[in-house]
């Protein structure tokens, strides 16, 4: 359930500004996002990646995109059911779970600010964050 058009408003409250970013792949509003080149971005693959923040809109590969950092309320999505402040960590397909071994070894991205509601996958859902 990642939000696709330029109508649908991830940011919920800003904290801080959002970063301008070349996407390096196609990229969902919502989605986490991880390094990919030199001030480029895709969306995370996997419970290993690194992700620096939530992109604001859908993108394509060679567009700018903005992204949402720590100190940002967001929406996301959510791979599971979560708990109202549990740590939130990243993984495959930009989603954010509160499974500290979904994370691997990478840090927490934020702390679930709602329980997540339900999304298309089956447990899945949007979710308001604030991001780490």
């Amino acid at each position: 359930m990642v939000f696709k058009t330029l109508t649908d408003d991830v940011i919920v409250q800003e904290g801080t500004f959002a970063y301008s970013f070349i996407a390096s792949g196609t990229i969902y509003a919502g989605q986490l996002v991880k390094p990919a080149g030199p001030m480029q971005v895709v969306a995370t693959a996997a419970a290993t990646d690194n992700s620096i923040g939530v992109a604001a809109y859908y993108v394509t590969k060679g567009e700018a995109v903005a992204v949402y950092g720590p100190g940002n309320i967001v929406r996301s999505v959510a791979s599971g059911e979560t708990a109202i402040g549990a740590d939130l960590y990243g993984g495959h397909g930009g989603y954010v779970a509160d499974d500290p071994t979904y994370g691997g070894t990478s840090p927490s991205v934020g702390i679930a600010l709602q329980i997540a509601a339900g999304g298309a996958i089956a447990g899945s859902g949007q979710i308001t964050v604030l991001l780490k």
